[in-house]
């Protein structure tokens, strides 16, 4: 630690530094970090600017973004492997001395055990499930739908070797956290933290202009995030004067389903990098995802005020029959049942958009900041920290 006996902390991260997705919530962990005087190095694979020193920022640069934009064409995934791999390789020769080191999973391998070696506290953060659960979840509903999905196995291996070799796993969700204890990783290698949103930016709109009943889903179109039973559930419906809004590109494996993209009242409005106009212009947020960590879009979407159907897989902090509803994974006949139920009941609806907005101020991005910088000195001071269990 410093002279002022702070504990000092090297973040890695592979993908863009603030730049959206895992890139944004690392964004807000190192600004606790820095906040506090405690981060010794950030490592990323580039960065957007922000208020953090550059300084303090070491960043692979053009071949990582190269890689990663590449890996975005690649269907086999070896490229996104190699990508990994590489900034692995990079980053642990670009280590600090400190007390902690905090890697994203799939990037840190060989800076674990080098870190190790130098007598730091490690940490891996896993913002979806178990690896191998993943995997599982993926081959078997490819399957169902004749598709081929297979793994990269050196990926695979090599992910669970970093959890295996850290010394904890960061999760933000029951879900995840479950995945692996449920898999023999003992509770007390895992800790949990769910993540925050800009409250500030997003929240309801102080007036609307008239439209249709609007339901709306943001995310990759893909059979990971459930659109395919979104869409089957709007086509139960048969709704009049409603909309079905997509926001997101549209992945590979979705092409055999692009034609219920066509059923009436479908939007498939593509990628857009700031969809706060999206949740203030809807009545109802959809997410029914097979597996997560804990989809930030969910938190947006209560922000904003929209009541969200979604479901436990995607370890949201939605509070079923609260402000939103939880509803078993693959099942448009839930999905169909709920949403019909929002749309017929003005008041329920209301009651739950109030109450979204209310959940969502008990998840700034201030409060994840400070319980991340808490959770790092505890585990650097005392090896341990008593709240090993998700606390929503």
């Amino acid at each position: 630690m410093t002279a002022e006996n702070q504990v000092q902390v090297v973040y890695s991260q592979g993908a863009r530094f603030a730049g959206g997705g895992i890139g944004s919530t690392a964004y807000h962990a190192v600004h606790g970090l820095a906040q506090q005087h405690m981060l010794a190095r950030l490592l990323c694979g580039s960065y957007n600017q922000t208020e953090i020193p550059d300084a303090l920022i070491t960043a692979f640069g053009l071949p990582n973004r190269a890689l990663r934009k590449l890996a975005q064409y690649d269907s086999s995934g070896r490229i996104a492997y190699y990508q990994t791999s590489l900034y692995d390789d990079w980053a642990s020769g670009r280590l600090k001395a400190a007390d902690l080191f905090h890697v994203w999973g799939n990037y840190g391998l060989r800076s674990l055990r080098k870190a190790h070696d130098q007598g730091m506290v490690t940490m891996v953060e896993r913002a979806s499930a178990l690896p191998r659960v993943q995997a599982e979840i993926l081959a078997a509903e490819y399957s169902k739908w004749r598709l081929a999905w297979r793994p990269v196995a050196d990926e695979l291996n090599r992910a669970e070797a970093e959890l295996e070799a850290a010394d904890y796993i960061l999760v933000p969700s029951p879900f995840a956290y479950e995945s692996f204890v449920k898999n023999g990783f003992p509770d007390s290698k895992i800790r949990s933290l769910p993540f925050g949103v800009d409250v500030t930016r997003f929240q309801p709109a102080s007036e609307r202009e008239p439209s249709p009943f609007r339901v709306l889903f943001v995310g990759q179109l893909g059979l990971r995030k459930g659109v395919l039973y979104l869409l089957q559930a709007w086509e139960r419906l048969h709704w009049e004067n409603a909309e079905l809004w997509l926001v997101g590109n549209t992945d590979a494996s979705f092409r055999q389903f692009r034609h219920l993209l066509r059923l009436p009242g479908v939007r498939a409005a593509g990628y857009t990098a700031d969809p706060l106009r999206c949740y203030q212009n809807a009545d109802l947020f959809v997410f029914p995802s097979l597996e997560e960590g804990s989809a930030l879009v969910t938190y947006e979407a209560l922000a904003c005020g929209l009541p969200v159907i979604t479901t436990y897989q995607s370890g949201s902090v939605v509070r079923d029959g609260t402000d939103g509803w939880i509803v078993p994974v693959c099942d448009a006949g839930s999905l169909a049942e709920r949403m019909q139920l929002m749309r017929n009941d003005n008041a329920l609806r209301a009651r739950m958009a109030a109450a979204a907005r209310e959940r969502a101020l008990e998840y700034p991005w201030t409060r994840y900041e400070q319980q991340y910088v808490k959770l790092c000195t505890a585990l650097v001071r005392d090896g341990a920290i008593t709240e090993t269990q998700y606390v929503g």
